[in-house]
């Protein structure tokens, strides 16, 4: 009488193994697709608020709110807060009324991101009286007192940042380089 034994064998092995790292692929795009939307929403729910901060600023003082470093400026690289956030997860810092002199135009806003990290670059540009005519590509009616707000990132760590822009025209956050 011949015994048989009771273990697997090297294929069945190797089907587990292949099984198991199919599975395994699919979470991780799974995941990454989640973390990605997180990231994505609280940029929109952020320049959302934004909004509302800019019209409410607006009803009491007649003008917007400005975080760029020179009063009339548009928006330049260095305007973007916090630098140097190509990697993402970077401390907000801001700290008001303790930071108003260093960040008069965020504290005067009053926004805050909702977390003490954030994973994009923002800043805002509002209307004052001295202002000269805002880009063309974000404001088509310049006549018209007028903001905007930009948050940047790479939400996926591709070294290709995406951009999200709300304008006083838009209803909507615009989203560029949606490969992000």
């Amino acid at each position: 009488m011949q015994r048989r034994s009771r273990a697997f064998t090297l294929i069945e092995l190797m089907i587990t193994v292949v099984v198991l790292g199919i599975l395994t692929v699919v979470a991780m795009v799974s995941y990454s697709r989640y973390i990605r939307k997180a990231k994505t929403n609280d940029v929109i729910s952020f320049l959302a608020d934004i909004k509302i901060k800019q019209e409410t600023y607006f009803s009491q003082y007649g003008h917007y709110v400005d975080t760029t470093g020179a009063p009339g400026a548009t928006h330049g690289d260095g305007d973007f807060y916090p630098a140097g956030i190509a990697g993402g997860d970077k401390p907000w810092g801001i700290r008001c009324p303790a930071d108003q002199l260093a960040f008069p135009g965020w504290c005067a806003l009053g926004a805050h991101p909702g977390a003490d990290t954030v994973d994009y670059q923002y800043v805002t540009v509002g209307w004052s009286p001295d202002d000269g005519n805002p880009p063309a590509d974000l404001i088509a009616r310049p006549q018209a007192r007028w903001w905007y707000a930009i948050g940047r990132g790479d939400t996926d760590s591709d070294g290709v940042f995406a951009s999200f822009i709300l304008t006083s025209e838009l209803k909507e956050v615009q989203v560029f380089s949606e490969t992000e």
